[in-house]
């Protein structure tokens, strides 16, 4: 395999959060594992990943997603 140019910018991952667009709520609350309601309870409280509203539909953007799931990453219990 040859070795990449120091330059070269780095190819998110594909599957959801590699995607251009937005992600919608069900999409996100699959890939994470956690009840809709929960990302409801987190957007109404300011928590959970940043997100852009279109009417009443919440969408979120893949980088906003990762940024926000490696903000929260914890190395205790």
């Amino acid at each position: 395999m040859p070795a990449q140019h120091p330059a070269t910018p780095q190819r998110p991952a594909k599957g959801l959060l590699g995607r251009d667009g937005f992600i919608d709520s069900d999409e996100l609350a699959e890939y994470l594992r956690v009840p809709l309601a929960t990302l409801d309870q987190w957007a109404s409280r300011g928590g959970g990943p940043p997100f852009h509203k279109f009417g009443r539909h919440r969408r979120y953007l893949p980088s906003d997603v990762r940024a926000w799931i490696e903000s929260n990453r914890r190395n205790d219990d």
